[in-house]
């Protein structure tokens, strides 16, 4: 698609007018009656729309009517990871416009070179635990993916395969670099992409240690698609502002500064089939400081998570359960994840790397007033396996409060 049938601006008012007409939902808001009288309307002037809400209430966002122009109407299910899965309609022309966006953000990664591809997923109705599939492409292209978060049944995937690009969860592919690491056989893979949970603190480090490997990270949800991907310039996440209005806001609904947290709120501009205006993903993340990167002014320096991945203070305030991975490593850590209990109390939950190692009180408790915030009380807990969420997620923080 040419950038000059791609008007982000000119599709804004185009999907505003739509949902001021046919959504169930938005047209009964207050800024509705305007748009449809051929009134002003700025985008500021729509509520955010919570994503709980879209979760419970999914079918008053859909659109019975949906111009021929943007195709046939298809449904797709979200993970789940936040409850429920959502059933989202999403058209054949923004599915079209979201591939021509995908392609565009990772220029300069080189995903294009590979052909040998594996996809990890997490195991669901249609494809049981353990399953492998196999797809052949043109000029010897071949893809497997591995439904399963087995570890060693990605490992040897790889290994069997010598694969060159993976597209993984961060947490999968830390755990199947750190067993890679403890043999002698190295992998072939020269370009890692990760999706669909935070970025663990270790893989870098881990990546850098495999011979011409990158690692890139991508960010989005199903219900938006792409929002963001790093650059492999500058590191940052370029957004996806061709098919979508991104927003980093406070809670308090101002745009954040850079370098400050905030929510991140996104509208799709061409999906007339269930418009999502304003939707707060759910998501925190911070803007980046202009660091005049050529391929675009604004970007993301890194995504936070959602609410339940941060740690409540009394005071109210919330901070990032960050800790780094080389202290967890030193002190025999080899998976962990903190769960806040209280307002004073978290959990370590862990596995060390030496089935015989107790983590002491205290070393858990030095690590936490470090790099969190002093102030919380630690409690070790060792246990036998941390299990990931129904979607396959692997929340390494939670809050429970």
């Amino acid at each position: 698609m040419s950038d000059a049938k791609w008007n982000p601006q000119q599709a804004l008012g185009a999907m505003l007018r739509h949902a001021a007409v046919h959504s169930p939902y938005y047209s009964k808001q207050e800024w509705a009656p305007r748009m449809r009288e051929r009134g002003g309307v700025a985008l500021g002037d729509v509520p955010i729309t919570p994503k709980a809400l879209v979760r419970d209430q999914t079918a008053q966002f859909f659109c019975a009517v949906v111009p021929p122009s943007e195709g046939e109407v298809l449904t797709k299910a979200t993970s789940g990871s936040t409850g429920e899965p959502m059933l989202i309609r999403k058209t054949q022309r923004q599915f079209a416009i979201q591939i021509a966006e995908n392609l565009r953000l990772k220029r300069g990664w080189g995903f294009e070179r590979h052909w040998r591809i594996v996809h990890t997923s997490a195991p669901n109705d249609d494809h049981p635990n353990g399953q492998i599939e196999q797809k052949e492409g043109p000029g010897g292209r071949r893809e497997w993916t591995i439904y399963s978060g087995d570890t060693e049944a990605a490992l040897d995937l790889l290994r069997r395969t010598s694969a060159t690009h993976v597209l993984s969860s961060p947490s999968i592919m830390l755990e199947v670099l750190l067993r890679s690491s403890e043999t002698s056989q190295p992998l072939a893979l020269q370009l890692i992409a990760t999706v669909s949970e935070l970025m663990s603190d270790g893989l870098p480090e881990l990546v850098r240690r495999i011979p011409g490997c990158r690692l890139v990270d991508m960010y989005g949800t199903v219900e938006t698609g792409l929002i963001a991907i790093q650059c492999p310039l500058c590191d940052a996440y370029h957004l996806a502002d061709r098919h979508m209005v991104v927003e980093i806001v406070t809670d308090e609904g101002q745009p954040a500064e850079p370098g400050e947290m905030g929510r991140v709120v996104v509208t799709p501009l061409f999906n007339l089939a269930t418009p999502l205006i304003r939707y707060d993903t759910g998501d925190y993340a911070q803007l980046a400081k202009s660091a005049g990167c050529p391929r675009s002014p604004r970007a993301i320096s890194r995504i936070i998570g959602r609410e339940r991945n941060l740690f409540k203070l009394p005071d109210g305030r919330k901070v990032v359960p960050r800790i780094p991975h080389q202290t967890a490593q030193d002190i025999g850590l080899r998976q962990f994840k903190f769960v806040q209990t209280t307002v004073r109390d978290i959990e370590l939950r862990y596995i060390p790397r030496d089935p015989g190692l107790e983590i002491t009180q205290e070393a858990a408790q030095d690590m936490v007033d470090k790099y969190m915030v002093p102030g919380f009380r630690v409690r070790c807990v060792k246990v036998s396996e941390l299990p990931r969420a129904p979607s396959g997620k692997y929340l390494m923080h939670e809050c429970l409060i």
